[in-house]
């Protein structure tokens, strides 16, 4: 069993000197305070896999469940260990060994089958019955509590999907450049007028967006499960489709599609974009756009943006204050994770919760009207936490608030 881990470098391993940094870091270990939860608890546990000194079990495979891959003990190190590099190798090795969690086989298998996710929105409609809309819109919350659970939050799937043929979207001023759209799956089947509001923001500023009908799942969920054949499979298809098409680049509303595009997607033959970046690109622009009811609003940092892309945690409060009408309301922690995590949360619901809880705490501290972030999972997540405080706060992408300011 220990030649399997041979895929994990020992040079990785030991250079954590087990100094224990990231415990302090670690939003997993903050809810559970579990020596294995945390980074170098992993790393001593490999390790010692490795060595032959232990052995994969079904409980070491849970342990490397355990984690949000929020990237905060990336940022931290100061031995530069590439953790998430090590996580998603030692997931692989479980995999293989174990297979997918059951939690994770559902959501995995029917993102990189087209039909099976039509299969899953249609039976998903049914579950609305029991769910009524939430205060963050194409949300739906219970309507009674879930058992174990209590509140619960789902996206609201739409019939079909955003990008269901080819689409171009043209510029509505003097055309600056031509942009293909990554809508990803959930702003493909679930936020669909996010997706309605990108581009319009976008066309607004003078981009062509051409919206492939092809395109499927980036394969993040699989990878980050440990199911790196399916992952290749679906980057292959993606990245065959993405650069036969003549663009200056791609755009994506998705935290998570553009780390792992950014990361992962080296073939790809033009540049990637989180579309806050682009936003950047024309603030002169923005700084011109008004939202007719003034609003307060705060920011949560998506992890694979703020640190997954290494984008500048001052970006949000400089495009939002720039907009007449808006007044941007500063978050504490507003970089941790929200508990979220993918998979995280359906394998670990419980942790999910706590590390939740604390995000929902903060948020309602400030005292804003709307919380705004760029990743479908924050949303949901994010919506869920304020529902079961019953506050009033939306959750809404950058991309909705930008829309509401521009002219009609």
């Amino acid at each position: 069993m220990s030649d399997l881990f041979k895929k994990i470098k020992q040079e990785w391993l030991d250079r954590c000197v087990r100094c224990g940094s990231c415990r302090n870091v670690c939003p997993v270990f903050n809810a559970t305070f579990e020596e294995p939860s945390v980074s170098r608890g992993k790393i001593s546990l490999i390790d010692l896999i490795k060595k032959g000194h232990g052995k994969l079990d079904k409980e070491a495979a849970l342990i490397f469940k355990k984690c949000t891959t929020c990237l905060r003990c990336n940022e931290i190190c100061a031995m530069d260990v590439p953790y998430e590099d090590i996580i998603i190798t030692a997931r692989e090795i479980a995999t293989q060994q174990f297979g997918l969690f059951k939690e994770e086989i559902a959501a995995t298998t029917a993102l990189k089958n087209e039909n099976l996710l039509d299969t899953a929105g249609n039976f998903s409609r049914l579950a609305y019955l029991l769910f009524k809309k939430s205060k963050s819109p194409d949300n739906l919350v219970s309507k009674f509590p879930i058992p174990g659970k209590g509140t619960a939050t789902i996206p609201e799937v739409k019939p079909g999907k955003f990008n269901y043929k080819d689409r171009t979207f043209k510029p509505e001023k003097d055309k600056i450049g031509k942009l293909i759209y990554f809508p990803g799956c959930m702003f493909s089947r679930a936020y669909t007028q996010t997706s309605k509001n990108l581009v319009k923001v976008l066309t607004n500023l003078g981009y062509e967006i051409f919206v492939p009908s092809r395109i499927n799942c980036c394969g993040a969920p699989s990878l980050h499960a440990g199911d790196r054949k399916s992952f290749e499979k679906l980057k292959e298809k993606n990245v065959g489709i993405l650069n036969s098409i003549d663009a200056d680049g791609i755009v994506t509303g998705c935290a998570t599609c553009c780390h792992n595009f950014k990361h992962n997607y080296k073939e790809l033959n033009k540049p990637v974009y989180q579309f806050i970046e682009i936003v950047e690109k024309h603030l002169d622009k923005i700084s011109t756009w008004k939202m007719e009811k003034p609003i307060n609003i705060t920011w949560h940092h998506p992890c694979h943006i703020v640190r997954g892309q290494n984008i500048s945690k001052d970006l949000p409060e400089k495009i939002f204050s720039a907009i007449i009408g808006i007044n941007f309301v500063k978050m504490d922690e507003a970089d941790n994770c929200c508990g979220m995590g993918g998979s995280f949360k359906m394998v670990h619901p419980t942790v999910s919760d706590k590390i939740q809880e604390r995000k929902t705490v903060n948020i309602i501290a400030t005292g804003a009207d709307n919380v705004i972030t760029e990743c479908p999972g924050c949303i949901m997540n994010i919506a869920e936490g304020l529902e079961k405080e019953k506050a009033e706060i939306k959750c809404q992408h950058t991309a909705d608030i930008l829309a509401m300011c521009l002219k009609q």
